[in-house]
């Protein structure tokens, strides 16, 4: 419409340049995208320093989603009026599909064009400022597939730069960093040397004792694990992770006291954590305090009805309720636990 609205304002226009005009608006209209393109390119022959008739071509193509005989006529079209947010717009997009990212940032930048802008920033390795319009049009559409993908394929480039630029470091953190790595890849060994190197480097860093207690877990090494947990719990009172842990396998060895006290500073340090209140559940239950074991239990279902730990939740019900001579309580939830595990098999 704005192309037929600048040709009939210019004076040399001929009958036949907006006999072609209505032809091609019409035929775009009626989404006849051949027809479009064959007048709008006669427009051009007729009017070919008009930006309008440019972008009007450009976008028949565009609508074909031929980006490739799009890009020309809206890049003349922008060589010959720079203020065209509609054909940036459109370029921006075309280049993008295309893969010439770089070139399609300015365009995007000029109408703010949000997630797209955050694409086209992302693949052109401009990674910080790709997470920053991402995360801003997340906010807007939080379950876009799309915006979910790029984000976190932008977080993963960061996350990776961010890790080549502190491996070259010689830092306790360096050897940190590499711990988990190695934990992550299954590599004890190589895990546990990078993990202790840290902690000789620097005796009070957060983090090591509590990765080298789940490597004991891991290998069934209960007294190791809760000695490194509780040396992390004694450099950071106020992890609640850590107190969980300690938790676990305090409750793993039997010791069903320490475990309860241990879980409850964890519930206590962060609230309402399912696996702190499933594990504080069991213990209860283990400790013969079957109506106290009930209420965390009963919360993991609240929190999470349907999930793993919902399975195991109702188990430990049914069994609490069967000692306690609930048997109609017992068997529903039995059922409800038979129910849940089938679902997710």
């Amino acid at each position: 419409m704005i192309a037929f609205v600048l040709l009939l304002l210019i004076p040399q226009a001929t009958p036949e340049l907006n006999q072609r005009v209505e032809a091609g608006l019409k035929a775009r209209r009626a989404g006849d995208l051949d027809a479009a393109i064959r007048e709008f390119k006669r427009v051009v022959e007729l009017a070919p320093d008009l930006a309008a008739a440019h972008v009007n071509l450009g976008a028949a193509y565009f609508d074909k989603k031929d980006y490739d005989n799009a890009i020309p006529p809206l890049k003349r079209a922008l060589e010959l009026n720079a203020d065209l947010p509609g054909a940036h717009q459109m370029l921006g997009v075309a280049l993008l599909a295309r893969g010439y990212a770089a070139q399609a940032v300015p365009h995007l930048e000029k109408v703010q064009a949000g997630d797209l802008l955050g694409v086209a920033l992302l693949e052109s390795g401009r990674v910080r400022e790709a997470i920053d319009r991402l995360e801003s049009a997340l906010l807007e559409r939080p379950d876009d597939p799309d915006l979910l993908y790029y984000l976190s394929q932008a977080y993963g480039r960061l996350s990776k730069q961010l890790f080549d630029r502190l491996a070259r470091l010689e830092s306790p953190r360096t050897d940190q960093m590499l711990g988990e790595a190695q934990a992550a890849a299954g590599n004890r060994d190589a895990a546990e040397k990078h993990f202790r190197a840290a902690l000789e480097k620097r005796p009070d860093l957060h983090g090591p004792h509590l990765a080298l207690g789940e490597l004991a877990l891991g290998a069934g090494d209960y007294e190791n694990a809760a000695r490194e947990f509780r040396e992390e719990t004694r450099l950071a009172p106020g992890s609640a992770v850590a107190a969980y842990k300690l938790g676990v396998v305090s409750l793993s060895r039997g010791q069903t006291r320490e475990a309860i006290a241990e879980l409850k500073r964890a519930d206590s340090l962060q609230p309402d954590m399912p696996e702190t209140l499933l594990e504080l559940g069991k213990a209860m239950a283990a400790a013969g305090e079957p109506a106290q074991a009930e209420k965390p239990l009963r919360k993991v279902l609240e929190l999470e009805p349907a999930s793993a730990l919902a399975e195991t939740a109702h188990y430990q019900l049914a069994q609490i309720y069967r000692r306690m001579g609930r048997t109609a309580e017992a068997d529903r939830e039995m059922k409800l636990f038979q129910e849940i595990r089938k679902s997710r098999k």
